[in-house]
Order: structure tokens, then sequence, then C-alpha cells
């Protein structure tokens, strides 16, 4: 054979074995999509895939953690291999080890030596016995957005290289979708175990948005007769009022009859605004936008020198599906009512910030209070403390946050302040995706 020939066969055996390479890698790929797919058990799912993975790539372990947004940790959702028992009983914060530090950076980690590596979290292996001589960790993702952390450690063959990372990157994916799935199944099973005292919460919650809905037809047709009636009330009093003197004992009649008329078309316009409030229309709010404008609009439109306001909102950009408009007047009506609660000044905290999946948002004042036998009445129509109020402030505001598929809470304390909290869903499959979708094509 001449040295050319040599040379052609040589690259031709390369091609071929790659060839072959490759066909390997593909059909290990879409054995582990079937194993990923074969079950709605989380657990076994997500064993067997790693499992598969192990032996793929001839590792000794590997790990799944799970983000904890609500303690900004990472936890292990799966642990195989060796001592793997006692490593579930221990939690990394975000940031710590290799693994948080892929969760925060958002990219893969391939380390041949993790005790050359600054970011090793010694204190996992000191715990169980098991000792860790290289990783590869990518982070999971779903929709963009981080749910975990997968890693593969200890290769037996050689060093993991970049070929591991590729096939980890694609089962990343896999178990992405696996774990999302599982959680949205967990929810379906979880609304379909309600006990008796959901259940009983989520009647009284039907029948308060039937109500609400009863109200809003009854007083459309209400608002209209009435309003009618007492413009004419009040027209013939203001000119009643230009025939008598000041001095005249029946000036003072005429006057309450004015006040009160005043204070009744007032109840027919909010009736009327609240009637005909409309469903919202999702767009991406901006956090930071919309409290910012919120504050401002109010500020100017009811001035008062008395009340300290203080902000306290999220570094970065947070956006969410809602409808910005009728976000912005549930808030101006919280500040409106705290402001009614600090006729005498007062400090009114707002605060923003993203709490794993869904937004809080915070109206706290340092006025008045609520009776501890109103707090369950005060989302209620016409319920007020108030004799100057229509009593459709809060109950506008439990509407509008409750057709965002979001809550509202109120804790109070009698002459010390009220504090509202908003809970929003920051994500779109915690809403009517229809609705979503809907308002992103017009």
């Amino acid at each position: 054979m001449t040295s050319k020939n040599r040379d052609l066969f040589i690259s031709l055996y390369n091609k071929s074995s790659m060839f072959k390479g490759r066909k390997n890698e593909i059909k290990g790929l879409a054995r582990l999509s079937t194993l990923v797919n074969s079950s709605l058990d989380i657990m076994d799912v997500l064993n067997n895939a790693m499992k598969y993975v192990e032996e793929l790539m001839d590792a000794e372990a590997s790990s799944i953690f799970e983000v904890d947004y609500d303690r900004n940790e990472l936890f292990f959702r799966l642990a195989r291999g060796k001592e793997g028992n006692k490593a579930r009983q221990t939690r990394l914060s975000m940031g710590e080890g290799i693994a948080g530090q892929v969760a925060v950076e958002g990219k893969p980690l391939l380390v041949q030596d993790v005790y050359r590596n600054k970011h090793f979290a010694r204190r996992i292996d000191k715990h169980t016995g098991f000792k860790t001589r290289s990783i590869i960790c990518v982070p999971i993702k779903h929709k963009g957005r981080l749910i975990g952390v997968l890693e593969v450690l200890n290769k037996r063959c050689g060093p993991f290289n970049e070929e591991d990372l590729g096939i980890l990157t694609v089962v990343s994916n896999q178990v992405g979708i696996a774990m999302e799935n599982a959680r949205l199944y967990q929810r379906l099973q979880e609304k379909f175990t309600l006990t008796a005292d959901e259940l009983k919460k989520t009647q009284q919650k039907l029948i308060q948005s039937e109500r609400l809905a009863d109200l809003g037809r009854l007083s459309q047709g209400v608002a209209h007769e009435v309003r009618n009636r007492i413009t004419c009330i009040g027209g013939f009093a203001r000119r009643l009022r230009q025939k008598f003197s000041a001095e005249d004992p029946a000036c003072k009649y005429v006057d309450i009859i004015l006040k009160e008329t005043g204070r009744l078309e007032k109840v027919v316009l909010d009736v009327e605004a609240y009637s005909n409030l409309r469903k919202p229309m999702f767009r991406e709010v901006n956090l930071e936008k919309l409290i910012k404008k919120a504050v401002e609009g109010w500020l100017q439109s009811r001035p008062d020198p008395g009340i300290q306001v203080h902000l306290d909102l999220p570094d970065g950009e947070i956006t969410f599906p809602g409808d910005n408009s009728l976000l912005s007047l549930a808030l101006a009506n919280l500040f409106e009512n705290a402001r009614v609660a600090m006729r005498e000044g007062g400090r009114l905290s707002i605060s923003a910030q993203p709490k794993g999946r869904e937004i809080i948002i915070t109206v706290a004042d340092t006025g008045s209070g609520i009776a501890q036998e109103d707090i369950p009445h005060i989302f209620d129509p016409f319920f007020s403390s108030k004799p100057q109020a229509s009593g459709l402030g809060l109950t506008t505001v439990h509407r509008i946050v409750t057709e965002h598929n979001g809550d509202i809470t109120v804790k109070s304390t009698p002459r010390q302040g009220t504090e509202f909290k908003i809970h929003l869903p920051i994500f779109p499959d915690d809403m009517q995706m229809s609705e979503l979708e809907g308002s992103q094509t017009q």
C-alpha cells in the first residue's frame, strides 16, 4: 500500500469512526428523550435519565439541583451515586459551589480539577464522604427561566470534553421540560385534591364574584336613573340658593341639600365607573415604571405635603403580563385609601419585589388603621367606615387584582396603620394563556 493510499485509508477510517460515533450519540439522545417522556413521576424520570447519562459518559455520579426562589438557594432534587442520600440533606446558596456559580451566571462550566477551582464547595464532600475530582455542570432552563442545575461527576475513562458538554446541554433541555411538565401535572393534581376548607374558600370567592357581577349589571341601570334625578335636584337647589341671602334661615337647608346632592353625584359616578370597568388587556408591564407612574399621577392629582412617600423598588428590569392602566387604577385607589387614613400626615411606603413565581406589591401607611371586625368586609361593595366614601374603591382594587389571577391581602392595626399586599403571577403559564396570546396579536 502506497503512502498516499495509506493516508486516504486512515482518513476514511477516521471519518467512518466519527460517523459511527455521531450515530451512536444520536441513538443515545433519542433513547434519553424516550426515557424523559416515559412517565409523569418526576423522580422516576430524572433517575432513569441521569442513570443513562452516567452510562453514556462513564461517570461515577450525577446530581440535579432545583432553585428555591423563596430562600434563594439550590436544593438537591436528585443525587445519584455513592453517598447520594447524604448529599440530599444539604443546600447551596446561590453563587456557592460550582453549581451555585452556574446558577448565577447561567452558563455551563467544565472543571477538570475541582480543587483548583475557587468556587468548589468542599463542605458537601466533607459531609458525604464522597470525593469529587471533576465536574461538568450546566443550567436547566425552561422558556428562558432558570429552574435548576444539572451536574455529572468524575468521568472514569479520561477528562470531560466539549462533546460531553454538548450532550449534557441537550440533556438539560429535556430535563427542564420534564420538570416543568411534572410541576404542571402536580398543580393539576392539587386542584383535584382540594381540602374541604379550600373548597369552601373557593366557593366563597365564586359567590363574591357573582355578587360583583350582579352589582355591575344592576348598578349600570340604577346609576343612569339616579344620575338624571340627582342632576335635576342639584340644579334646582343651586337656583334656589341664589334666591336666598346668606342671613336667611332657609339657606342652611339648601346648603345641606347641595352637599348631599354632591355626595350622591360622586357615588353615582363611582358606580358607573365600576360598572364600566373593562376586562384586562394583557401586555408586558415594567414593574418599576408602573409603580413610579402610578405614584406620580396620584401625587399630581392629590398633593398632600403632610405625607412622605417612600419607594423600595427592585434593581434591573422586571416585567410581567398585565394591564398597565387597570393596575395603575388599583394602586391609585390604595394610595387614596392611605391618604384618607392619614389626614394629619404620615408615611406611605410602597415596595415591589419578584418572589418565586409572583410579583408582590406592598402598600403600607401609618394612618388610622381598620377595625378588626371590618377587615372581612372591606372589599364588599358599598362598605365603608368613612361617611364621604362610596365604598367602591377597594372593591375595584379587588376586582382588578382578581381578574389578573392575583390575590390581595390586608393587615391592619387601629391607630398604627394598614398594609395591603398584592400578589400577581409573573409568568404567563400561571395565567389564562388564551387571553395573553390574544392581547399580543392585537
